[in-house]
């Protein structure tokens, strides 16, 4: 995961500010890897959860693909026509170079899809790392993230995957930090006690764990055993190899269950209702397109149950419970979110640049967005709201005694 102490969050939000925006208590964003898609299956997700059920998500796509195992995958070189389909934020690396044969990859790959995306107009925000990939950041291979390779010798070679440069270039402040988490619902404060034996899931092993995580730490030893655990943050600040800060984030769910079957417990109706129940983000880990191997003969691709679980979110989201959205757009509040700052004496309301994600914070940046305050904190009436270099003119809601919200039109 990289160094210890990189991996720290941004800061936190004022108290004054309520977690999410009114009335939502929970915000789920799914994370789609779109391995082992064919274009008959996307077809049917694209129907299903955008079309028919019109659930705010966003998903991912390969440039490129060239895996030979996989001849029929989807990839935006083949199929234009998915990003106009519906909302794309994420990029599975620069494409699937896996098992290609003498198709290696090198930097110049990527050069070629950063012309492409600008060519269609498309910054994705968010990148996950595929596979056993060279080019990856911080998922088994990092050679992405790294310039140069030094040898015993004292010579130093250029690398040819390295491309965080790229990724920053075409718009990723958002890095999938290559691990998952059995905890649900993160944006939440857990002592470490608590979060081993929830994220143990036995109390016997969640108990050594804790017992092993405080030894290691006391004796300065284990911090391999220990970058395992992430606590329990929606993100995290990351200073890569190359010098580059960019923010990190977990997943959420099981690797034995990342795929449309295996997303029917994941997401399941039961677990969405104790994730709106106890508070927190939710970014679920997943391959929408892809089905497990006794599956593949079934004449749909979505399985009844999962299509059950996606309708019931879109319920939860219509009843005002539970917040959707892309994965870009969840991470970008909650960093706008921890980067505002309350003066009660004077009534001022600022929003401040975090300087990974954004480099000013004004009209643009914040078109579309909501954030709601405590009226036992701060009071709507004379409030001055601003950004990093103006004046900003949200539209105030009052939503109840308690609340009230600022929103930033369209």
């Amino acid at each position: 995961m990289g160094h210890e102490e990189n991996d720290t969050k941004a800061s936190a939000p004022d108290p004054a500010l309520r977690p999410y925006p009114y009335p939502y208590t929970a915000w789920l964003a799914l994370s789609n890897d779109p391995d082992n898609t064919v274009i008959a299956g996307w077809r049917e997700l694209d129907q299903l959860i955008w079309k028919e059920l019109q659930l705010p998500f966003a998903d991912c796509l390969f440039f490129r693909s060239y895996n030979r195992h996989l001849p029929d995958q989807v990839d935006l070189h083949r199929y234009p026509e998915i990003l106009a389909a519906h909302p794309h934020d994420t990029i599975h690396t620069w494409g699937d170079y896996m098992f290609a044969g003498t198709r290696g990859f090198d930097r110049s790959d990527a050069e070629q899809a950063v012309e492409h995306a600008r060519s269609l107009g498309f910054s994705p925000r968010v990148w996950v790392d595929h596979s056993m990939f060279p080019g990856n950041m911080l998922h088994i291979h990092r050679y992405g993230a790294k310039p140069e390779f030094p040898d015993a010798a004292g010579h130093i070679y250029g690398n040819p995957y390295y491309t965080l440069d790229l990724v920053r270039a075409i718009g990723v402040r958002y890095l999938w930090d290559g691990t998952i988490t059995p905890i649900l619902g993160q944006d939440q404060e857990k002592n470490w006690f608590s979060y081993h034996l929830e994220h143990s899931g036995t109390t016997r092993k969640g108990l050594i764990d804790y017992a092993k995580h405080r030894m290691s730490e006391r004796l300065g030893i284990g911090s391999g055993f220990r970058a395992q655990f992430q606590k329990n943050a929606a993100y995290r600040k990351h200073v890569f190899p190359d010098g580059n800060a960019m923010y990190v984030f977990q997943r959420h769910g099981y690797w034995d269950k990342a795929e449309i079957h295996g997303l029917a417990a994941v997401i399941a109706p039961e677990r969405m209702d104790e994730l709106v129940a106890r508070g927190g983000t939710c970014i679920a880990y997943t391959h929408l397109g892809k089905r497990p191997a006794d599956r593949m003969a079934e004449a749909t691709h979505i399985p009844a149950p999962t299509k059950a679980a996606l309708k019931h979110v879109g319920r939860l989201h219509a009843k005002g419970e539970l917040m959707l959205s892309s994965v870009s757009e969840l991470l970008d509040h909650l960093v706008l979110r921890d980067n505002i700052t309350v003066d009660r004496r004077n009534k001022h309301i600022r929003f401040h640049a975090d300087g990974i994600s954004f480099s000013s914070v004004g009209p643009e940046e914040l078109k579309g967005r909501s954030f709601t305050f405590l009226r036992n904190e701060i009071a709507p009436e004379g409030l001055q709201i601003m950004g990093t270099s103006e004046m900003l003119h949200p539209r105030i809601e009052w939503n109840d005694a308690e609340h009230f919200t600022l929103r930033f039109e369209e």
